[in-house]
Formats: C-alpha cells, structure tokens, sequence
C-alpha cells in the first residue's frame, strides 16, 4: 500500500509538472488570437511568462478529461506542496470558477473581485459580488460553482439564499478545501445588468396587399419578422410564397374555436371541439397545403379550443409529427396548451403580449415597445403580435439597434419557440 501510495504521488506530481496544459482565458483577445474549433480563442499557458495580477484574472476552459486530470492534480500538488503561501492555489480556483460561471453566461466583468489578507480571521481570503439578471438561475450557478469545486478537489461549504438588497432573491456560497474557505461568493439579481441573450419576435398579423405600399414596406424591411398568413384569405399561397422569398419567416395563422361560437364564426376549417382526431388532422393538413413551407403554427381566436385538453392533444400531436412550434395566442382565459405540450413533448408557447398601433401615435409606440423590450429582458424570450401598421413598423425599425445595445436582440419566432 504504501509502494502505491508513492508512485501516485510520483504521478501527480509529474501530471502537475508536465501533464496537458489547460487553455486559459484572457481578459482582453490578442490581435489576431489562434481559434479552437468552437470559435472561442486559445492562448498560451498562464506559466509562460505571466505576472500573477494579470493570470489572477484569467479563466480556464476545461474542455476534455486530460484538463480535468491536469486541473486536480495541479490543485492537489499545490495542497501537498505549495507550504504557507496559498496565492498559487487561489488564483487557480478563481481561474477556474470563472470559467465555469462564463459557460452559463456569467461574464468576468460581472465579478467584482475584493481580495483581502489571507491572515483576516472569520474571513475568505477572496470576496466575490457577482450581479445577475434578474431571471438568472440561482440552482443553476450554484451546480456551475460546486462542479467546478469537485473537480478541483474542493467543496461548497456553505450556500444559503436570502433576500436581494434590491430584489428577488441572492445567493451566498462559501467553497474551500477541506475545512479551509477560499472563497466567499455573493450572487446579486440587479435590474440595471442586461442580459445578452435577451430575444424577442414580433409575429405580423392582418399583412394584406390591399394597402401596398405598407404590405411592401414590411416584406422589404431588415428585422426578422414572422408573418402569419390566414389560409382562408384570397391570395394566401401567393403571401406566403413573397414573404419566403423576402427572406422572412412564416407562420400558419391556424382558426380556433373561441368562446360564443357559433355566434363568432372563426372561419373555414377552423379547429371545432366537436371534431374527431381524423378531422382535426385533415384541416391542419388542408390549411398547411395552402400556404406551403410553415416554420411554425400560431393560434386565431381559439379561447374554448385551448381549453379542451381533447383537441389539444391532438392538435399539438400532429404538430409534433410535423416538428412544427405552437404559439398560443388566444389572449386572456385558462389553456391548457403548455401542460398538454410538456406532456407529450411538443414545442408551445404563450404569446407574451401584442403591440396594436392602429390609430396609435409614435410616442404610444415607443413606451409600448419600452414595456415589451423590459418584459423580454426579465424573461429572457418573448413572442408578441403586431397588426401590419406603418407607425409600429417605423418605431421597431428605428429602434433596432439600440435594442441590441441593450442586449436584447429582434430573432424570428422559431428560435424562441424550443
């Protein structure tokens, strides 16, 4: 036993001295940097040369089980060896967890980073306040942190939530080897950090050739509309084939039947609670034949039939079948759109709101879009239906890019609906 004790030593210490170097990241990118086969840029090992201030920043990018055994043998020869002074084992595990928190998006300018005096009692010898987003996974930092932790050989020693200065919820994490903190993590939701993989996508409805001019502006614009074309409508396959050769994305605009019919008539082919699964099928087929190529299906009226878990599931089923998203849009009311979809695993969401600028003013519509680019934010992903009008088309035009200085970017429908 002891013979084996030593020559693991002898292979930790070699792996730590000579074993495959891990990829730190920098700060800042070289001009030019060499790219990995992920597009992300791959510098030289932080012992070349370095000053420790600037290798102190830096993060690893654990990518492959040799970097794993590299990263704790390292850590467990800086434990056995590195004597009193610690700095070399911190600035590890900060390296580390950095780049475990950049993998879900928690970038290092987020970090504000406090060091104190490794002989302070009672406290970690490295302070970290990181601000969130507000919609940030709290569980989902927490398992970025301990993994990170495991695989150095170390632990979260303590992690408790407990109300945000600001709001929501925050997170406090205390790892360490051993008994010994290292670090002392609070996680912070903030309203004032934007979250850069904010979407939204504005689905177009009620787009006609009747007025040209506007019908034309919208097909020619450069944001990525979804347009939903009605197959009741004189003129649909030929809509449908113009906005796929503009380059945007179409959406069938499927009937459904809302609360007082027959009295509102939601049209031919509509989706009936008195329809058979065949039947139900047949008009969803009959209704993509018409417009063709679809990316996705978003609801028309429809405030009874979401509501029925029978047409529902066969509804989202030939969905499915088609690898088709469902937006449901059906407005105020219960649905049982989501819980069928999670149950048999179709692709559904609930539209997030409308921007209805008909008669409205520019300024209505810049505080309208305010809101709905605030929502997306927190949320992360929004779906909302604008009627085809040239004051909404002018505003989310003009605003556009400075949408995405804020982080929020304007995406078609389908990349939100997963």
């Amino acid at each position: 036993m002891l013979g084996i004790g030593v020559v693991l030593l002898g292979v930790v210490i070699w792996l730590a001295q000579n074993g495959p170097s891990l990829k730190p990241q920098r700060d800042e990118p070289r001009r030019n940097p060499p790219r990995d086969d992920r597009g992300a840029a791959t510098v030289r090992d932080a012992t070349d040369g370095e000053t420790p201030s600037t290798d102190a920043r830096n993060s690893l990018v654990v990518d492959s089980d040799w970097d794993r055994l590299r990263l704790r043998a390292t850590a467990e020869y800086l434990r056995l060896f590195g004597g009193s002074d610690r700095a070399a084992l911190l600035r590890l595990t900060s390296r580390t967890l950095r780049g475990a928190l950049e993998q879900i998006g928690i970038s290092r300018d987020r970090i504000d980073e406090r060091p104190l005096p490794v002989a302070s009692a009672g406290k970690a010898p490295v302070q970290w306040r990181i601000q969130v987003p507000p919609r940030a996974s709290l569980p989902r930092i927490n398992d970025a942190v301990t993994q990170a932790m495991i695989m150095l050989g170390g632990r979260v020693l303590r992690g408790a939530e407990r109300p945000a200065q600001v709001l929501g919820t925050a997170l406090d994490l205390r790892v360490g080897y051993g008994d010994r903190v290292t670090h002392a993590i609070a996680v912070e939701p903030s309203g004032a950090v934007v979250d850069a993989g904010a979407k939204v996508a504005f689905v177009v409805t009620d787009l006609s050739r009747d007025e040209e001019p506007l019908y034309r502006a919208f097909l020619e614009s450069r944001v990525p509309f979804t347009f939903a074309v009605r197959p009741d409508r004189p003129g649909a396959a030929r809509d449908a084939r113009a906005i796929r050769e503009a380059k945007h994305e179409v959406f069938l605009s499927l009937a459904m039947e809302p609360r007082g019919y027959p009295r509102t008539d939601p049209g031919k082919d509509a989706i009936l609670l008195d329809l058979s699964r065949i039947e139900i099928e047949d008009r969803i087929a009959r209704s993509l034949s018409v417009i063709g190529v679809a990316e996705g299906v978003i609801s028309r009226l429809g405030s009874a039939a979401v509501n029925d878990a029978d047409v529902m599931r066969a509804v989202l089923l030939e969905l499915r079948h088609r690898d088709l998203p469902f937006v449901d849009a059906h407005g105020a009311g219960p649905s049982v759109a989501e819980q069928i979809g999670e149950e048999i695993g179709a692709r559904v969401l609930i539209l997030g709101g409308n921007m209805d600028g008909s008669g409205g003013t520019t300024a209505a519509a810049r505080a309208r879009l305010k809101q709905i680019a605030a929502t997306a934010t927190q949320r992360g992903a929004l779906v909302v239906s604008i009627r085809a009008n040239a004051t909404l088309l002018g505003v989310i035009e003009a605003e556009r890019d400075n949408l995405r200085a804020q982080g929020l970017e304007i995406v078609p429908a389908s990349e939100i609906v997963l």
